[in-house]
């Protein structure tokens, strides 16, 4: 990599930039937030680096550290040039804001892309689900360009960059809900949203730039989160739980907190899409619906979707609305997904087709892009050879008494086929920033 001091408008004003902000991501209205993670979702925030984007063909992508200094980690084979509505696949963009109170962001992270919010200036309502569609345009690995055959995506900056590596689960990958600007022409940095202020059919800027922060509480950032993988009346170890399992976060202080309750617990591995970049025991991607684990080796691109392997967590009113709404795939009695609610929340509305119950949504105070599971803590993070500096899981048989490295898993399996997932009692995520 080489390493750049750029003397020109962009550097100077980058270097401007304060390097501690304050905010929170989530970006539900008249739905509130669980009380116990108030302060993971109003957290200080620290600029480690940011992600610099020249979005034209040849244009240099890089990392510029708190001094101004850019290393360059590739280039751009193809720019975007405008950006797209985001499916009802992707219904999640709905959930997220950026950590400045913008509306441009990054809204989802992985090994094989970065996906970017860039508006509307809209709040998620859920008693009027389909009020907007978020805008949003992609920033994609290398595999993306080389096996396109021809057939390009306008909303998708094509990089050099290969999957896993760098900013697609690398050492410097940015968190869901960082803020993401554009150089104007007065040689300021503005929010995207401010630059299109509804009118989507313009060009996407020339400069962009991922402001990536470390986010810290009174009592520090979050080491691990843990996941005791069980449902009230779950046999798991052999023992009926009467309880569901809990959501731990744990600091480096000691402080540990029960933020959130799993109503189903997750048994099995599917096929998931970007896990071929992604090393066993390590997070494929994250976004304000979802924390996809990989276990399944990092192969690289593969058309052989049995090579693939991993298992999701997502929040309880994602989960619900995705499959009675939108009709997708069903989450819910699915052994590839663990669901999450408030603490003391019942699995029993997952049943209930209606999203708003008795007017409120089904699963309140939701977890939908909220902090530290759904934004601003987690990322995928792979150094090689280095697991300490990772962010990784490991996994526990006998309730946390010992912890054992994720086996590899492939394919599709279950608790009919004995899959190794059936057994964890426990899942601890391990934090690295």
């Amino acid at each position: 990599m080489n390493k750049v001091r750029f003397i020109s408008l962009a550097t100077v004003v980058l270097m401007l930039f304060p390097i501690v902000a304050y905010g929170i991501v989530n970006n539900y209205i008249n739905s509130p937030i669980p009380s116990i993670v108030d302060d993971e979702n109003n957290p200080t925030l620290t600029l480690m680096h940011r992600i610099y984007i020249e979005n034209f063909e040849g244009g240099i992508i890089s990392i510029v550290n708190t001094s101004g200094v850019h290393t360059t980690i590739g280039t751009v084979y193809r720019p975007a040039s405008f950006v797209k509505d985001s499916s009802d696949g992707f219904w999640a963009a709905h959930y997220d804001k950026a950590s400045d109170g913008t509306h441009s962001c990054v809204t989802a992270i992985g090994a094989n892309a970065l996906h970017i919010r860039t508006g509307p200036n809209n709040e998620y309502d859920p008693s009027d689900p389909h009020a907007w569609t978020p805008k949003q345009f992609s920033v994609g690995i290398k595999e993306d360009y080389d096996y396109a055959g021809g057939q390009y995506s306008n909303a998708m900056i094509y990089t050099s960059i290969p999957g896993g590596s760098n900013i697609f689960g690398g050492s410097s990958a940015p968190f869901v809900g960082n803020p993401v600007k554009y150089l104007t022409a007065s040689g300021t940095w503005e929010s995207l949203d401010y630059y299109f202020s509804g009118d989507y059919t313009k060009e996407l800027p020339k400069r962009l730039i991922i402001e990536v922060n470390k986010p810290s509480t009174l009592n520090g950032s979050p080491d691990y989160i843990e996941f005791e993988n069980w449902a009230a009346d779950d046999t798991v170890g052999n023992i009926l739980q009467t309880a569901n399992g809990r959501v731990l976060v744990h600091y480096p202080n000691g402080t540990t907190k029960h933020i959130a309750d799993v109503i189903q617990r997750v048994q099995g591995t599917g096929r998931f899409s970007g896990t071929e970049y992604a090393e066993v025991g390590r997070v494929r991607a994250a976004h304000p619906g979802v924390i996809c684990f990989s276990t399944s080796p990092r192969i690289g691109y593969t058309n052989n979707t049995n090579l693939l392997g991993g298992f999701q967590f997502i929040p309880a009113n994602h989960a619900k609305f995705l499959n009675y709404d939108l009709n997708q795939n069903s989450f819910i009695g699915r052994d590839q997904w663990g669901i999450i609610a408030h603490v003391g929340a019942a699995s029993e509305a997952l049943d209930d087709p209606d999203y708003i119950i008795d007017g409120e949504i089904s699963y309140h105070p939701v977890w939908e892009g909220v902090a530290p599971l759904f934004a601003q803590y987690i990322k995928p993070r792979h150094i090689p050879n280095n697991q300490s500096n990772s962010t990784y899981f490991e996994v526990s048989d006998d309730f946390g008494t010992t912890w054992n490295s994720c086996p590899q898993i492939q394919g599709v399996t279950d608790l009919s086929t004995n899959s190794p997932v059936a057994g964890w009692t426990n899942i601890r995520l391990y934090l690295n920033y």
